[in-house]
C-alpha cells in the first residue's frame, strides 16, 4: 500500500513540479507586461492582475503541497531533536497527521467555497471564479496524497537528521 501510494505521489510530484516552472514564467510575463503597459507606453491594462492572482494562487499552493513530499517547509527541531527515538517517532506521526488533515480541510472547505461561488465570473476577463477557487481542493489533495506514504511507511517518512 505504501508502494502504490509513493508511486502515485511520485507522478503527482513530477507533473507539478513541471506545472509550477510553466505557471511562475506565465506570472512573470503577465506582471512584465503589465509594467511594460503601465511605464512604457503610459496605459495600464487591467487584465494582467487577474491573471496574476490566478496564476499565483495556484503557484503557491501547488508550491506548498509540493513542499508536503519533499519537506523543504521550514521545521523547528528544538523539541524533537531532545525527544528520546520512540516519542521522536510519535512527535513526526502526530506532525504528518495533522498535515494530511490541513490537506483534508483545505479539500472540504474548497469544495464548500466552489459551491457558493458557482457560476460567479471574475471581473474583467469574465472567466470562471472556479479558475481560482478549484486550486484549494485540488492542492488540498496533493497534500494528502504526499502526507499518506509519509504516515504509513515504517519510519514516519521523516528524512535522515
Amino acid at each position: 500500500m505504501v508502494v502504490f501510494f509513493e508511486s502515485v505521489s511520485r507522478i503527482f510530484a513530477k507533473v507539478s513540479a513541471v506545472l509550477i516552472v510553466v505557471l511562475a514564467s506565465c506570472l512573470i510575463g503577465s506582471l512584465l507586461i503589465s509594467i511594460f503597459f503601465r511605464y512604457v507606453v503610459g496605459q495600464a491594462l487591467s487584465w494582467p492582475e487577474e491573471i496574476s492572482l490566478i496564476l499565483f494562487a495556484w503557484l503557491v499552493l501547488l508550491a506548498g503541497s509540493l513542499g508536503v513530499r519533499e519537506e523543504f517547509h521550514v521545521r523547528l527541531t528544538i523539541i524533537a531533536a531532545r525527544l528520546p527515538g520512540p516519542a521522536r517517532w510519535a512527535l513526526d506521526r502526530a506532525i504528518v497527521l495533522a498535515v494530511i488533515g490541513f490537506g483534508a480541510i483545505l479539500v472540504y472547505s474548497g469544495y464548500d467555497l466552489i459551491g457558493r461561488t458557482a457560476r460567479h465570473l471574475t471581473p474583467t476577463l469574465r472567466l470562471p471564479l472556479d479558475l481560482l477557487n478549484y486550486a484549494a481542493p485540488v492542492c488540498g489533495a496533493l497534500i494528502v496524497l504526499h502526507g499518506l506514504p509519509k504516515f504509513l511507511s515504517r519510519d514516519g517518512g521523516a528524512k535522515a537528521q
